[in-house]
């Protein structure tokens, strides 16, 4: 394989050519040292088999932080703490580079050290949103002596080269490039490529000059902006033999200006895989140096098919590596099927969202991302019975790791297939699919017993004699009681799981008949064989929906529900109580969320409360005291999740030592339910 072939960057030799992408975490230390969770957290990329990992940004000053625990080589004195980090990783025959920036309007000097940002013009940060100053010429020298004396603190701390960062019309460097917000007169304006690149060029050469001519420089750049008063798509392309003869050994091409979101660099299922690849192509067709390439390479399939096609000549990965750090060895072993695969569900970001209450970044489909210190999957020191109850995407995470610690493992579910509540999640949003396919396969590859098709009572649990017990059985719907819900055209969230499920136990006057009848005659292979493809195919067909739908909830599976609707033509509203859509996800996913609900012409309101359901539609209170009837032909009431807990306090109640995880405790999506499974099974 390609992938697997060694290649070079100036005098750096990589093993193979799998690059890991400069990541920001917020794992550093408050002094802007590499932590020991950041420490290990690359560690176990590292042992994976990667051939290259970048380091997150790391500042050429001091005050000039980037974020609360970003991380600086702006002064000597930090010279032994990345130290440590380089020789931790160089054990496992990897290459290791730092990113080294200054900010520039992305500096939070502002709210640490009472300093104003700086930029090539008077703007304000694109994440930030704080104004910054214009630099003055006469304060280009001190900063260009920076980034050499980081470059040489580099190499003194044992990094195999650097990578600058100018890319996205961000920071010092990028935002120099771009006449978004480069907007100078002088000769540093962004008037022509020599002047634009003026400032670059000058700190390219001088880190060849004080770290040496033999130290390698990576240059991430955007291959195209995308977006209005941005270099264009031919741009990057022309300058780059410019660059080369300043120094570059190496192009890292990524895309797109950054924006609070950084909506074009960790992109959803509406960009294609390898985005940037155009890009990337036409500068390798004029350099002599290797480009590598990132942007939506989530599988090494897609991954060597670009690099067999000579579009780039080393991959670069991010979150792939959050979601299976040992990808590359798993690439090279031929263990495919045993990747675990990002589902592009941007908890990764969201979850950094939180400062200053807990801005560290996790990974929904890895809970040990960030926590390998704790979640690592250490032999058990006492081997136990471990019954766990639910194989959704909790427990059969449970599942793996109990049995991957060498615990005995039955896993136990009351329908006859795997998945739980993420098959209707992967049916409404394809991407969740990988997770349960990967999940699934662990299940049969590991010596876990399963029980499908068995109603776990405790005194069923009980009879199987288990030393722990774990109780994955997910959330009940809950519905405030709406005048007309039971009428002919109405479909609770309840009815469409026991739908998937091949069972109907309460009324559903709006289904037809003839689906009614189907699931009577064949309700056992439904449950059996239903997958999330088969029940697209199906949905396809036809759906037990009218033209126009009111739904009435706004949570993530209402919305997602109400996409599958809109793409198969129906007309959609999203009518929800609360301040927001989608409260349990992050900003960053729900903003995906509306603007594909804007594309679908899916209209949505807040704060708006159903008093009525008729024939006709659905009747709102409104704010006037008045009411307003709006037609629709189907009504669906999404409902409540809420905790479940009766098999747990029964089984607590007959002292069987148990565990409740996931939505069976209260909402919490995949993220809350693949963690809480791992941890518990963690310390078993």
């Amino acid at each position: 394989m390609k992938l697997l072939e060694p290649a070079s960057i100036g005098t750096m030799q990589l093993k193979n050519r799998m690059v890991m992408a400069p990541m920001t975490t917020n794992y550093g230390n408050e002094d802007q040292t590499p932590s020991d969770r950041l420490i290990a957290f690359l560690e176990e990329r590292a042992k994976g088999g990667i051939g290259l990992i970048t380091v997150e940004v790391c500042t050429i000053d001091v005050k000039q932080k980037y974020q609360p625990q970003s991380l600086t080589l702006g002064s000597d004195d930090f010279i032994a703490s990345h130290r440590k980090l380089t020789d931790a990783l160089h054990q496992y025959d990897v290459k290791v580079q730092p990113q080294i920036t200054h900010p520039g309007p992305e500096s939070m000097s502002g709210f640490y050290f009472g300093e104003m940002p700086v930029a090539p013009s008077a703007t304000t940060g694109a994440c930030t949103g704080l104004p910054a100053r214009e630099l003055a010429i006469d304060e280009l020298d001190d900063i260009i002596e920076a980034y050499a004396q980081t470059a040489r603190r580099a190499r003194e701390a044992g990094y195999d080269g650097i990578e600058l960062h100018a890319a996205h019309c961000y920071m010092l460097l990028g935002t120099f490039l771009s006449p978004l917000k480069n907007k100078r007169m002088d000769e540093y304006g962004a008037d022509s490529p020599e002047n634009r690149t003026r400032l670059l060029v000058r700190v390219l050469r001088r880190i060849k000059e004080v770290a040496g001519p033999d130290f390698p420089i990576t240059l991430r750049i955007s291959g195209f902006e995308r977006i209005p008063g941005g270099r264009d798509a031919a741009d990057t392309a022309a300058i780059a033999p410019l660059l080369v003869n300043a120094g570059v050994d190496a192009f890292h091409v990524s895309g797109g200006v950054s924006d609070p979101m950084v909506s074009q660099m960790i992109c959803g299922p509406e960009y294609p895989d390898g985005y940037n690849l155009p890009a990337a192509e036409a500068i390798k067709r004029v350099v002599d140096v290797p480009v590598m390439v990132v942007g939506r390479f989530l599988d090494p399939e897609f991954a060597e098919q670009a690099l067999r096609d000579e579009r780039a000549d080393l991959i670069v990965m991010g979150r792939p590596l959050l979601a299976d750090p040992h990808l590359p060895n798993k690439v090279a072993a031929g263990q495919f099927d045993q990747i675990r695969r990002c589902i592009s569900c941007q908890n990764c970001i969201d979850s950094m969202f939180m400062w200053p209450m807990d801005a560290r970044m996790n990974c929904a489909v890895n809970p040990a991302t960030g926590r390998e210190q704790t979640l690592n999957y250490s032999p058990a020191a006492i081997k136990k019975h471990v019954v766990i109850v639910g194989a959704g995407p909790g427990g059969m995470e449970a599942a793996r790791v109990a049995a991957e610690r060498g615990h005995r493992v039955t896993l136990v579910d009351r329908r006859r297939r795997l998945g739980g509540s993420l098959l209707l999640a992967s049916t409404v949003h394809r991407d969740n699919e990988r997770l349960l396919d990967y999940l699934k396969r662990e299940m049969q590859r590991l010596p876990i017993e399963l029980q499908l098709g068995i109603n776990a009572t405790p005194e069923r649990i009980a009879a199987l004699a288990p030393d722990e017990v774990i109780v994955a059985t997910g959330a009940r719907l809950h519905y405030t009681p709406i005048p007309g819900m039971d009428g002919t055209n109405v479909i609770t969230g309840s009815q469409l799981r026991e739908l998937v499920a091949g069972e109907l136990t309460q009324p559903a006057k709006a289904l037809p008949l003839l689906v009614r009848a189907g699931v009577g005659l064949f309700g056992p292979l439904i449950d059996r064989y239903l997958t999330p493809g088969r029940l697209r195919r199906a949905a396809n067909t036809g759906l037990p929906f009218g033209r126009r739908v009111a739904i009435i909830g706004g949570d993530l599976a209402a919305i997602e529900v109400a996409e599958f609707l809109a793409k198969r033509g129906r007309d959609v509203m999203v009518l929800e109580a609360g301040e927001i859509i989608a409260p349990e996800i992050g900003p960053k996913r729900r903003l995906e969320h509306e603007k594909r609900m804007e594309k679908l012409r899916i209209s949505i309101n807040v704060r708006t409360k159903v008093s009525e359901i008729t024939e006709r539609g659905v009747v709102l209170a409104l704010d006037n005291g008045g009411r307003r009837e709006v037609q629709a032909d189907t009504v669906l009431i999404a409902g409540e999740p809420v905790a479940s807990t009766s098999l747990y306090d029964e089984l607590q109640a007959a002292s069987i030592k148990s565990y409740l995880i996931g939505d069976a405790s209260g909402l919490g999506l995949i993220v809350k339910a693949t963690y809480e499974g791992n941890s518990v099974a963690s310390k078993l």
